[in-house]
């Protein structure tokens, strides 16, 4: 990394995607407190006006942390704002579209069946959402593959509203430590390895070999060879019946006629 960099603010990708995923993590924590305490109120209540209450827990959260702190709660964390030259109407253009475009694609197709009053309008409406989606994640790939060749604008919204995140402690830089990385792929590599070599083990071997060894095993030993010692003739008796026995074994009580 250039001193130029350093001097001027400079923020890993790394980093700028994980403040993404932090400010994500953060919302869903608090949309589940806020939904755990008001759920008695009734579910059918709750999932009639959840796209109004998301809406709402969003504004809030981004009007008191992007539009007056310049930063979300995961750049917050990570020491990452948006630059002074960003303008507060642009911040505030940027929190409006994000929280009225997700409320507008969840309520598209009731505002259509509303206004037009016609029951196609509702099939309309998904289609058209459903294509600007497909528009969306298509300019989101493309701007992915941008962002990693320049390092600026992680999200399409920050590219067009021209939102570039910088370090708010430029002395304070992230390093990356990879020893998590590498503990973890020993770990899914160890895992593999298992999966793939206990099947070629032959279990029931090494159970009985155990088994063996063990000093119940004698007892169980000499339980079999008492019961092989077991033998019949002809004063031999059922001690139920006091009659003949009838295909007599010396693992169990010898069946007599009457149970036959």
């Amino acid at each position: 990394m250039s001193s130029d960099n350093t001097i001027k603010g400079f923020v890993p990708r790394i980093s700028q995607l994980d403040s993404i995923i932090l400010t994500d993590e953060a919302y869903s924590l608090i949309k589940s407190q806020l939904l755990s305490v008001v759920k008695y109120v009734g579910q059918n209540s709750l999932t009639r006006l959840e796209p109004e209450i998301d809406a709402v827990l969003r504004y809030l959260l981004l009007k008191f942390t992007v539009q007056k702190a310049r930063s979300s709660i995961g750049q917050q964390l990570l020491q990452i704002k948006y630059e002074d030259s960003v303008s507060l109407r642009r911040l505030r253009n940027y929190v409006h579209l994000l929280v009225f475009g997700r409320w507008i694609k969840q309520r598209a197709g009731d505002l259509a069946a509303r206004f037009f009053k016609n029951g196609n309008a509702r099939v309309f409406a998904s289609q058209c959402v459903n294509m600007m989606e497909i528009l969306y994640k298509t300019a989101e790939l493309l701007n992915l593959l941008v962002f990693l060749h320049e390092g600026i604008y992680p999200s399409v919204v920050e590219r067009v509203f021209r939102m570039k995140p910088v370090s708010s402690n430029i002395r304070n830089v992230r390093t990356i430590s990879y020893v998590y990385f590498t503990r973890e792929l020993m770990w899914h590599g160890f895992a593999e390895l298992l999966a793939f070599v206990l099947p070629l083990i032959n279990l029931q071997y090494f159970h009985n070999v155990v088994r063996k060894m063990l000093p119940s095993s004698v007892d169980d030993e000499e339980d079999d060879s008492e019961q092989q010692d077991i033998s019949f003739n002809q004063q031999t008796t059922c001690v139920l019946c006091n009659s003949p026995p009838i295909l007599p074994h010396n693992f169990g009580l010898p069946v007599c006629a009457q149970q036959v």
